[in-house]
C-alpha cells in the first residue's frame, strides 16, 4: 500500500468514526457523558477511526519501539501503545502533584 492509499484509508476511517460516534453519542447519552460530552465523543471517534483506517501500517510504530522485524509483535505494540499513553496521562491527571 502506498502513501496515497494509506491517506485515503485514514480519511475514510476518520469520516466513518465521526459519523459512527455522532450516532452512538446521540442514541446513548451514557457514552457521550463518559467521554466528556460532545467534544470528547467527536475526538474519540475521529481518533479511533483514523487508527482503524491505518491499521495496515500500524506495525511501523511497533517496529520503531521494538527494533524487531516480527510483524505480529510490532502490530500488537503499535495497537497498544496509544492506549498505554492515554492511561499514563489519565494517571498523571489524577495524581494532583501540582496542588
Amino acid at each position: 500500500m502506498n502513501r496515497s492509499n494509506l491517506r485515503i484509508n485514514q480519511f475514510i476511517g476518520i469520516v466513518m468514526g465521526l459519523v459512527g460516534t455522532l450516532m452512538a453519542a446521540n442514541f446513548w447519552p451514557e457514552i457521550r457523558n463518559s467521554v466528556g460530552g460532545w467534544s470528547g465523543a467527536i475526538l474519540w471517534g475521529v481518533a479511533l477511526g483514523g487508527m482503524f483506517g491505518s491499521v495496515g501500517h500500524i506495525y511501523t510504530i511497533g517496529k520503531f519501539v521494538t527494533k524487531s522485524n516480527n510483524r505480529l509483535i510490532n502490530s500488537s505494540i503499535g495497537l497498544l501503545l496509544p492506549f498505554a499513553i492515554i492511561a499514563m496521562l489519565l494517571i498523571l491527571m489524577n495524581i494532583n502533584v501540582f496542588n
